[in-house]
């Protein structure tokens, strides 16, 4: 693949700092239970197509256990909206009690309790908290064993256990309930990936060629399909700057794909992203690429020394030099739009997969605003539900326009997302005159587009035939 299947749409603006502040938060809420509970752990999880950071209430200490009856809850804050949390302390009128859990006591201790279930002899890791598309919770543990002598850790099932009564349910990898986001651990999938990319020639290897190791942290991200992935950013061994692409490992299957994409490294965008407000002293998160109009763009949340998120930060993968910061995320994704638009963003990345929309249509709704030095114009059209916005880099026609006007715009198609930048526009009320030497300007322009965007498609294609076997070569051969 060449641009990651990551949709804007679930861009993650709050990382599990930020809600672990936001959980600590809603604790000291309750003064009664904040006395004798924690948070635990936060785990990313996909509850009916949407992100959410959630983490369950756990006894906080020896005593607090043996005084209480299990803890009463959970805190869930939204990956895509610090303003939306809540702790949930029923479901369906039930209230939630948690006695099992890795902060209690002898026979309630949850790997305790599994231990003497039957499944002593299997090895047992990543116990994570999640709750199903009806928010009731469950702690679900994989299964695993050793594929290389006492080493190659690799999943074999999982296992689900009520935290209430201590029920215990084993699948296999083929039958895990489909609510149930991980199955194979983040350390076994990064430990395997490593080892791909260290014995990608063979073990005797002296020179390292061609080999590549996994580049900062992975985290989990939601991808286009729905589907839960570990995000893994890779680079050459020995490379500090440079970028060799990103793997994306399904959570559930562990079916891996390569975004070939060579740029710079998650390092190197985030001191691009730093230095963009480097008067405010923000600090980047880890960086995520999302396919934003078809160019490979990191994200960063930028915080200040409280680990307050105060900025969203996106940079071009191919240019870092393109950054475009705001306050929340399609303020970012505006601000990047401009800042490609004034760079010609045709260089920077592949847009030739995209479906463009071409509407003639009439102007409903019409205003601009002031965005970080650049006018910004927003409009609606008649038969489309979206906002539309552009600069006059895209046309000198817009900052004339107003409602009743009939227009011809092209635009990416926006998926869900309710703002969309045009890539064209023309207002047919007006008719601007040009003068021979304008015109043969314009003629140049249109042709210097015109091979960029050819030689873009070219430079795609190779890279594609690049990634096929040899086999899939000799059989598009014989098809020709």
């Amino acid at each position: 693949a060449n641009v990651a299947p990551i949709s804007p749409d679930q861009m993650i603006t709050v990382d599990k700092g930020i809600a672990r502040r936001i959980g600590e938060k809603v604790l000291g809420e309750d003064p009664g239970l904040g006395s004798r509970c924690e948070v635990d752990s936060f785990y990313m999880q996909n509850v009916a197509g949407h992100l959410y950071w959630i983490a369950p209430l756990v006894h906080s200490g020896f005593w607090k256990w043996q005084g209480n009856d299990g803890t009463p809850g959970y805190v869930v804050v939204n990956a895509t909206d610090e303003r939306d949390y809540r702790l949930v302390k029923e479901v369906n009128g039930k209230p939630i009690k948690i006695v099992y859990q890795k902060n209690a006591y002898w026979g309630e201790d949850l790997e305790r309790h599994i231990y003497m279930s039957g499944f002593n002899t299997l090895g047992r890791t990543d116990y994570t908290f999640e709750v199903d598309d009806n928010w009731q919770p469950y702690w679900t543990v994989t299964l695993y064993d050793t594929k290389v002598g006492f080493s190659g850790d690799d999943a074999t099932g999982v296992i689900v256990v009520d935290p209430e009564s201590g029920k215990i349910e084993e699948y296999n990898l083929e039958n895990v309930p489909s609510w149930s986001d991980r199955i194979h651990p983040e350390s076994f999938i990064r430990d395997q990936v490593y080892d791909w990319g260290d014995l990608v020639n063979g073990y005797i290897n002296w020179a390292g060629t061609d080999k590549i190791h996994p580049a900062d942290e992975s985290c989990v991200v939601m991808g286009s399909d729905g589907n839960m992935y570990y995000y893994l950013g890779l680079q050459s061994s020995g490379a500090d700057e440079g970028t060799v692409g990103f793997m994306m490992v399904n959570c559930r299957t562990k079916v891996a794909t390569w975004i070939q994409q060579a740029g710079a490294t998650e390092a190197a965008a985030r001191k691009s992203a730093e230095g963009a407000v480097q008067e405010k002293g923000y600090v980047g998160s880890e960086g995520i690429t999302y396919n934003i109009d078809g160019h490979a763009t990191y994200e960063f949340l930028l915080k200040d020394n409280a680990g307050l998120m105060k900025m969203i930060a996106l940079v071009n993968v191919h240019d870092h030099n393109i950054v475009g910061v705001g306050t929340d995320r399609l303020s970012a994704i505006r601000n990047y739009n401009v800042k490609m638009n004034s760079r010609g963003n045709a260089s920077v990345g592949n847009t030739s997969d995209l479906e463009v929309v071409n509407a003639n249509s009439v102007i409903t709704r019409f205003n601009s605003e002031i965005n970080n030095g650049n006018t910004v114009y927003y409009f609606m059209i008649k038969d489309y539900n979206v906002q539309f916005y552009g600069t006059s880099s895209i046309s000198t026609e817009l900052c004339l326009s107003k409602p009743g006007d009939k227009v011809s715009v092209s635009f990416v198609q926006a998926g869900t997302r309710s703002d969309v930048e045009v890539r064209s526009f023309d207002n047919k009320e007006i008719n601007f005159s040009q003068n021979p030497v304008e015109e043969e300007i314009v003629s140049q322009i249109d042709s210097t587009r015109n091979v960029r965007e050819e030689t873009l498609r070219n430079d795609v294609m190779d890279q594609k035939w690049e990634n096929l076997t040899p086999d899939q070569k000799k059989e598009l051969l014989k098809k020709k």
